[in-house]
């Protein structure tokens, strides 16, 4: 049902029908009419900067909150931090803020940590939560901040804390906070299954946007191998590699659909007959058997669900395969490969933690040799530029649909990255051994990254950070800030 209705607001809006709707309740509520445009505007041109179309709106209506709460997205999604900052202000001075309204204030946080701002980071905590204090939200607000809250306001000077320390604290706000019974249910299976793996494996990094020393492990770990030329393979499983993975019985009936929808968000339309079948074993098998994995932690649960409804993550794809991946951490021993060494477990947006906390610089100071994989053909000379380091081998691939529309140089292969897989392997060759491989290929690339390994290379599957070191916008401001 959900599918299907989402299919028809987008052919409706393709048609003009919706813009004509939308131009005749103008007319009648202008108030409305203003709002709906605004917010058509932004589905139909999603990389244009709309903060000044909200601006015109606040003029014709200075008091309307929800307008205001507009113009902090637009200004945040287009990195206008400069306004997203006045108008968060406004919000908060005019105790207009709801729980929801913490992503505005994580947005800015990242924004802050670019420039090192850490006193306006908590400053702006502060009264974010303050303009909320005696409201039901208050709690909920404090919920969805914990991350930034043990991040900043750590409760040791040397900002070191144990997982199960943390994940005591953050049960701790649970349970003091007014959330619905299926969300909250949700959020303690996450936190078991942490808990049930730092048990099974020695080495388990989740808390990486939180504590520094877990950061410090990974790259302390990535460069001894590198150092050693041992080979070694980092990749991260997030909700979109459900696409190869089983789902728990209960949802099992959405998986094949969920895959043609994932096929058709990464490169426009379902593969041919028969490539999935090829290629999803595969990418399965390299990312299960991976001697380092990144999944989906307890933060990035928080972040998917409505506290404040019975959320159970099921009606949307991204919900579905969030709980697909929670399903196979809790199987992993049993999805392994037999007699492979313990994996070490990490978070899946530890590539973004070490942008968010300037650590790229100390994982690749004195690594002499690159190899890199990725759609971006001037990504070489940013790296040899940016981190002096030599660039081995530079395997160009065609991009996906996120990454196509900013691209400013197209890459001539017209055929998409899983058609061509097989001819990508062998242009790779002998490339990866005994060097650093650097890998941005979204799904068929955690298979490159496992080849990679195979031959000798010390492989990373760093993803979106491409984009992200090039100036393009392809994640949201909760992932990182904007460039």
């Amino acid at each position: 049902m959900h599918r299907a209705a989402r299919r028809i607001v987008f052919a409706v809006i393709r048609c003009g029908l919706a813009s004509r709707l939308v131009g005749g309740l103008a007319s009648l509520d202008r108030r409305r009419g203003l709002h709906l445009r605004g917010l058509l505007a932004a589905v139909t041109h999603r990389h244009v900067d709309h903060t000044e179309f909200w601006n015109e709106a606040i003029k014709r209506f200075p008091d309307d909150a929800e307008f205001m709460r507009r113009k902090v997205q637009a200004a945040l999604q287009s990195g206008r931090i400069a306004d997203a900052d006045s108008a968060l202000g406004w919000l908060m001075n005019a105790r207009a803020c709801k729980a929801a309204d913490a992503r505005f204030v994580i947005g800015l946080t990242h924004a802050d940590m670019r420039t090192g701002d850490a006193a306006n980071i908590r400053r702006r905590v502060r009264s974010f939560l303050a303009s909320l204090r005696g409201m039901r939200d208050y709690r909920i607000a404090a919920v969805r901040l914990s991350r930034v809250i043990f991040a900043h306001f750590p409760a040791r000077p040397d900002g070191s804390i144990r997982s199960s320390a943390l994940r005591s604290r953050f049960q701790t706000m649970l349970a003091k906070a007014p959330l619905k019974r299926e969300p909250r249910k949700l959020l303690d299976r996450s936190a078991s299954c942490e808990a049930a793996l730092e048990r099974m494996y020695p080495h388990c990094f989740f808390q990486t946007d939180v504590a520094p020393e877990q950061r410090r492990a990974f790259i302390s770990l990535v460069r001894a191998r590198v150092a050693l030329q041992q080979p070694f393979s980092f990749v991260r499983i997030g909700d979109g590699e459900a696409a190869c993975l089983p789902y728990e019985p209960r949802l099992a009936a959405h998986a094949p659909t969920d895959a043609r929808d994932r096929e058709r968000i990464w490169w426009g339309e379902a593969l041919k007959p028969g490539m999935s079948d090829q290629t999803a074993p595969r990418i399965a098998r390299a990312m299960l058997d991976a001697d380092c994995i990144g999944l989906p932690t307890t933060a990035r649960f928080l972040r998917e669900l409505n506290l404040q409804r019975e959320d159970t993550l099921e009606t949307s794809l991204t919900g579905r395969g969030l709980r697909c991946i929670l399903y196979c951490s809790e199987r992993l021993a049993e999805l392994r490969s037999p007699g492979l060494p313990p994996p070490i477990l990490t978070s899946c947006h530890l590539h973004q933690d070490l942008a968010l906390w300037d650590c790229y610089e100390e994982l690749l100071d004195g690594v002499k040799e690159i190899v890199l994989v990725s759609c971006h053909p001037g990504l070489a000379d940013w790296i040899g530029k940016r981190f002096g380091s030599k660039i081995a081998g530079n395997v160009v691939l065609p991009p996906d649909k996120v990454s196509a529309p900013l691209l400013r140089s197209r890459v001539r292969e017209t055929r998409k990255l899983p058609e061509i897989l097989d001819a990508v392997i062998e242009e790779m060759g002998d490339l990866p051994r005994g060097r650093l491989v650097l890998v941005g290929a979204g799904y068929p690339g955690k298979l490159l990254t496992g080849i990679a390994r195979e031959r000798g290379g010390i492989a990373l599957d760093l993803g979106s950070i491409f984009d992200y070191w090039l100036g393009l916008n392809t994640r949201s401001y909760l992932d990182l800030d904007p460039v």
